[in-house]
C-alpha cells in the first residue's frame, strides 16, 4: 500500500479557459480515463455508441441518445470500449456563467445531484432535438456572426432547460448496472451521500463492519486517495458553491458537514486562498485553468 504522504486527493482534471467549452469527439480508442474531478459543471451526450459511466459512486450503462450529468467535485469515470464507434458532445460549463444567468443554485444542484441520477434517457423522438441544439452551439461557437457568442451561451442555458424539464415531464432515467453492487462503489455512494451530514470515519467503518485502518486501506487502494482528505475537498466544494450564490457562510458551513466554523474557515482559506465570504458581484473571476481534458 502507498505511503499515506504519497496519496494525492482523486485528481483533478479538464481546464476551461473560457464561460464553457464544446468539443465534438469521435473515434474507436475507447476511454482509459482513471477516476477523476472537474471544478466545473460537464454534460455529456452521446450520439452514437454504448459503454458505462461510473458517477458519484454508481456506474450507468449508457447508449446513444443518453445525457450525462457530472457535478463539480464529482468522482467519475467513464468506460467505453476499443474498436467501437464512440461520438459524443462534451460540454464544460463554468460556474461563473451560470451565475451570470442567475440560475437557481438549487435548480442547478439538482439537475446535476446523483440523488436525482445522473443520466436522462430522452424519447427517441427528443434526441434530434437535444443534438440540434448541441450543434447550433458548435456553429455559433465558432462563428463571427452579430452576437454569436451571446446566442452559444443561450443555447448552453436552453439546452440544461430542456434536458431538466425532459427528466421532470418524459423521460427515463438510467438504471444503475451490476457493477452497482461493487463493494467499494457501494462505500463511495455512501460517502457521498452523507457528505453534508456530521459522519466521521469511524461512522463510516462500523457501518460497513471495518476497521477503520481496513477502510483508510481499502479507499485509498481503489480511488488512490486517503478518505479524509477526499472527504474534506467535497465538503469544501459544496460549501464554495454555496457561498459563491450568496448564501451565509456559516450556514454552508454546518451545512456541509463542518461542526466548527473555525475548522471550516481555515480549510477553506487552505483551498481557496481567502476567507469564506459572499462575493461582490462586480469583478468575480472565472474559472480559469491551463489546458483541456476531454473526458
Amino acid at each position: 500500500m502507498p505511503k499515506k504522504e504519497d496519496l494525492p486527493d482523486i485528481p483533478e482534471k479538464g481546464y476551461l479557459h473560457e464561460d464553457f467549452r464544446l468539443f465534438h469527439n469521435t473515434d474507436t480508442l475507447g476511454t482509459d480515463t482513471p477516476v477523476h474531478v472537474h471544478d466545473f459543471y460537464k454534460v455529456t451526450f452521446v450520439k452514437y455508441g454504448s459503454g458505462s459511466y461510473m458517477i458519484d459512486g454508481r456506474t450507468y450503462n449508457v447508449s446513444a441518445g443518453d445525457i450525462i450529468l457530472v457535478g463539480r467535485g464529482v468522482p467519475h469515470k467513464p468506460s467505453f470500449m476499443a474498436g467501437n464507434l464512440y461520438d459524443r458532445y462534451t460540454l464544460y460549463i463554468s460556474a461563473q456563467m451560470l451565475k451570470d444567468f442567475d440560475l437557481p443554485e438549487c435548480h442547478i444542484y439538482d439537475l446535476f445531484s446523483s440523488e436525482s441520477a445522473n443520466v436522462i434517457r430522452p424519447e427517441i423522438k427528443e434526441t434530434d432535438r437535444f443534438s440540434g441544439v448541441l450543434e447550433r452551439i458548435h456553429t455559433e461557437s465558432g462563428s463571427s456572426s452579430y452576437a454569436a457568442h451571446l446566442a452559444a451561451r443561450l443555447g448552453v442555458i436552453r439546452f440544461l432547460i430542456e434536458a431538466g424539464r425532459c427528466r421532470e415531464e418524459s423521460a427515463l432515467t438510467v438504471p444503475l448496472c451490476a457493477t452497482e453492487e461493487d463493494d467499494m462503489l457501494r462505500l463511495l455512494r455512501y460517502v457521498n451521500d452523507n457528505i453534508r451530514e456530521m459522519v466521521s470515519e469511524d461512522d463510516i467503518a462500523e457501518h460497513f463492519g471495518l476497521s477503520r485502518q481496513k477502510l483508510a486501506e481499502s479507499f485509498a487502494s481503489a480511488f488512490g486517495c486517503q478518505l479524509s482528505e477526499y472527504m474534506k475537498n467535497r465538503r469544501l466544494t459544496r460549501a464554495h458553491e454555496m457561498i459563491m450564490d450568496g448564501q451565509d457562510p456559516a450556514d454552508a458551513c454546518y451545512s456541509c458537514g463542518y461542526g466548527s466554523y473555525q475548522d471550516f474557515a481555515r480549510a477553506y482559506a487552505d483551498k481557496y486562498g481567502e476567507p469564506p465570504r459572499r462575493p461582490v458581484k462586480q469583478g468575480l473571476g472565472k474559472d480559469v485553468f491551463t489546458d483541456y481534458f476531454l473526458e
